[in-house]
């Protein structure tokens, strides 16, 4: 990307501006919380029609937790720098924020069909295997973030 700037084009990327990505993290208890729950569905001993009635709710509460932190984080986590300041993954973590919301609300979709059809249940390890697999990409793109921010400690304090 290329800013006009009063002395000329600069070419800019993105970088972590750690404090408030972690701030925006730390201040979200309602996102840590849903997601805690929806790790309590896939090991709940109540019955599969209940606890997938529960998840369907619980996924579209992800959803719009997402929505909130994904645009906290791309408005005040990220900045742009200049090129030499730039930190190439992080352009890449800011771009998984639309692939994941994206799939969070496919999901949620697909299990809201579900339960409008009555599969909810009959489908329950079906819609457990998505999130789990949605979890493991949303929990990579989360250690990407945490690698970026101390990185970007690290360069500051040398």
């Amino acid at each position: 990307m290329s800013v006009k700037t009063a002395v000329g084009i600069v070419n800019a990327t993105v970088t972590v501006n750690p404090a408030f990505l972690q701030e925006i993290k730390d201040s979200n208890l309602d996102l840590w919380r849903t997601r805690d729950e929806i790790h309590a569905c896939f090991e709940s001993i109540e019955p599969r029609a209940k606890v997938a009635s529960q998840l369907v709710r619980l996924l579209d509460d992800l959803r719009d937790h997402l929505a909130l932190q994904f645009a906290l984080e791309e408005a005040y986590g990220f900045i742009t720098v200049a090129q030499e300041l730039a930190m190439p993954e992080a352009a890449n973590a800011k771009r998984q924020h639309c692939a994941l919301y994206l799939e969070i609300s496919e999901l949620c979709e697909r299990a809201e069909e579900l339960q409008y059809r009555g599969l909810a249940a009959e489908q329950f390890a079906l819609i457990v295997e998505e999130t789990r697999l949605f979890d493991a990409r949303w929990d990579a793109h989360e250690r990407l973030e945490r690698r970026l921010a101390d990185r970007s400690c690290s360069r500051a304090s040398l």
